[in-house]
């Protein structure tokens, strides 16, 4: 969909949630190239409460998409399901094993939907090339997390930390831009109604 044709509240709530998601992915990713021989119990808090944030911020996009169309609604809060289960894991049971599995579940998921979006939308809706951009690094990320898991916590949070900055790099790129958009759209015209 056109900038023209985007709705402001469509927009507004888009920008909003790839704000989120670039401010959660940027935290974790900065978390992960400070925090120099993390332990197992940081690994998975940290990747836990990464997974939860990512939750939130996927919810608040696909309700963004759900207001264009550009999803369908029987898609729409399996991503965020999965991504919260991840999250609990991790903050339940401190383990490589869970952190590379259940993450990469979670992350591949999310990638595969991002790029079913990019692909039904691709050349019609304003945001196609981010999703497609998120959905192609999310996706990497997911599937190199198990290889990665006999190298240990650091290996793990690195590799989750790389495509995390990346992510919150390209959206908070088009957070700001989405948000002047969003300025320049007008909103709907409503019509007071004559009191009689």
């Amino acid at each position: 969909m056109s900038v023209e044709k985007a709705g402001r509240p469509a927009l507004t709530l888009l920008w909003r949630a790839f704000l989120l998601h670039a401010a959660v992915a940027g935290a974790f990713g900065l978390l992960t190239i400070f925090w120099g021989q993390p332990s197992v119990h940081v690994m998975s808090v940290a990747g836990g409460l990464y997974f939860l944030g990512l939750a939130a911020a996927v919810y608040f996009t696909e309700q963004s998409l759900l207001l264009e169309g550009a999803i369908p609604a029987w898609l729409t809060r399996t991503v965020p399901v999965f991504l919260a289960i991840a999250g609990l894991l991790n903050l339940w049971v401190h383990a490589d094993q869970v952190f590379a599995q259940a993450g990469a579940l979670a992350l591949i998921l999310m990638g595969l939907v991002y790029l079913i979006i990019w692909f039904r939308n691709h050349g019609a809706y304003i945001a196609a090339r981010d999703f497609l951009l998120i959905g192609i690094v999310t996706t990497l990320t997911g599937v190199l997390l198990p290889l990665f898991r006999p190298l240990g916590a650091h290996a793990l949070l690195g590799v989750a930390g790389g495509g995390a900055v990346i992510s919150a790099v390209v959206l908070a790129l088009a957070a700001l831009s989405y948000r002047h958009d969003a300025r320049e759209v007008p909103g709907p015209v409503t019509h007071a109604k004559p009191v009689n």
